[in-house]
């Protein structure tokens, strides 16, 4: 697959960005895995979920740059399990 065709993919929620940079970016993630096999990753710098496709990380808004700070979601509970359980209660489960 081409990063054209992620993008061209990701221009489809136009319309849901806000929703998805406002306390759902977790759930974008989890559609670039379902849809394209994507890594999640999460920035605990700016408190946001990435999907990680090859080497390329995207969001909602598109293709972002490496910037040394996403950490793999399936480790991240190994970093601060604390904080990595409220994200589970907060921004995934939306408990709160």
């Amino acid at each position: 697959m081409t990063e054209n065709t992620i993008l061209h993919f990701i221009s489809q929620f136009t319309a849901a960005r806000e929703t998805f940079l406002g306390g759902c970016c977790y759930w974008f993630a989890v559609i670039l895995r379902e849809r394209f096999g994507a890594e999640i990753y999460y920035d605990p710098i700016d408190n946001h979920f990435v999907g990680k496709i090859g080497r390329q990380f995207y969001d909602v808004t598109g293709v972002l740059p490496d910037n040394g700070k996403y950490i793999p979601w399936g480790t991240y509970k190994n970093t601060d399990e604390t904080h990595y359980n409220r994200l589970v209660r907060d921004c995934i489960n939306k408990e709160t």
